[in-house]
């Protein structure tokens, strides 16, 4: 009798430790099972943010219009200068040997491919860089470790709404802090920046107040500004100049027109222009035909001008 109240006694021990374990099983399944659903509830939240909000709203804003320029005023910048004889600033008198071009390559992050070919070429280049284009992070750094010079291309207000300058823009009516917010996440983008250049922006660069705003901002974090010049009425340059912000301006677009020779022939342009005044300063995209024509005449210069920085360049 004693032996089988042991027996008796070892089984319901046995049942009992092999509940609790049991029970431990389940608890872990449990935990296991939550940690799933949660998993994939998370996951198919993900997915439809980015399938309706970022497919719809921020891939849009790039692909409609981020690496186009405005269309040009209806006489060209340059003939607007000339005909009606806009007085360029005074530059100061440099002691060097060659007169000096700056070319810059405005929307870099948009084209990986062309973005890598751009930076690859022989001749002094610099870099324009768009916030929240899809390779800006990864080409920046690749400018910035071949010690490139890299400038934030930020978005400003265009003139009307079918010209979309893309996430990040500012304008004319964003409070101070708004703007300098806005400013501050484009930077974020283009941490290596030196310098701001505007990306479409000819109603914002009008704008005595917003720009006024804009270059105190530029100037308190000791960069430079260059005027892209996207409008005859930019008040950039001399609110730039009043602030003692180190500033430029753009003198010739060299692709507008999408073809090789005709993109030679601006460059050629520009390069009277620095002989004429010691200093030209142009804007070109990354296209197809830019990279082939910048290829095939950009070295033809040589020793009639120097490509330099557009830190060289700047007062």
């Amino acid at each position: 009798m004693v032996q089988r109240k042991k027996k008796i006694i070892r089984k319901k021990v046995s049942k009992k430790k092999g509940s609790l374990w049991g029970n431990i099983v389940r608890l872990f399944a449990l935990i296991f099972l939550l940690f799933i659903l949660v998993f994939s509830v998370s996951t198919v939240g993900y997915v439809i943010f980015f399938r309706t909000v970022f497919a719809q709203e921020i891939l849009p804003s790039i692909k409609n219009a981020i690496v186009f320029e405005e269309p040009d005023p209806p006489e060209p910048v340059e003939h607007v200068v000339e005909e009606k004889n806009i007085q360029e600033p005074d530059l100061p008198t440099v002691a060097i040997t060659l007169p000096r071009v700056a070319i810059i390559i405005d929307d870099m992050g948009h084209h990986e491919l062309l973005g890598e070919e751009l930076l690859a070429l022989p001749i002094e280049l610099n870099y324009s860089f768009l916030p929240y284009a899809p390779y800006t992070r990864k080409l920046e750094r690749l400018a910035h470790r071949a010690e490139k010079t890299v400038l934030l291309h930020l978005p400003l207000q265009p003139k009307g709404n079918k010209w979309d300058p893309g996430p990040g823009a500012l304008t004319i009516v964003d409070l101070p802090e708004v703007q300098k917010n806005k400013l501050e996440k484009c930077l974020e983008e283009v941490p290596h920046a030196i310098g701001v250049n505007n990306h479409m922006g000819s109603l914002y660069t009008e704008n005595q107040l917003a720009m006024t705003r804009l270059l105190w901002e530029i100037g308190d974090r000791a960069l430079f500004f260059v005027d892209s010049y996207t409008s005859s009425k930019s008040v950039g340059l001399p609110i730039a100049q009043r602030l003692d912000v180190k500033s430029a301006r753009r003198n010739v677009f060299l692709d507008n027109i999408l073809d090789k020779k005709k993109i030679c022939a601006q460059l050629d342009k520009l390069i009277n222009i620095a002989e004429r005044r010691g200093v030209g300063i142009g804007i070109a995209h990354p296209h197809r035909e830019t990279v082939e024509a910048l290829r095939s005449c950009g070295d033809d210069y040589r020793g009639r001008i120097q490509y330099v920085s557009i830190e060289d360049v700047v007062y």
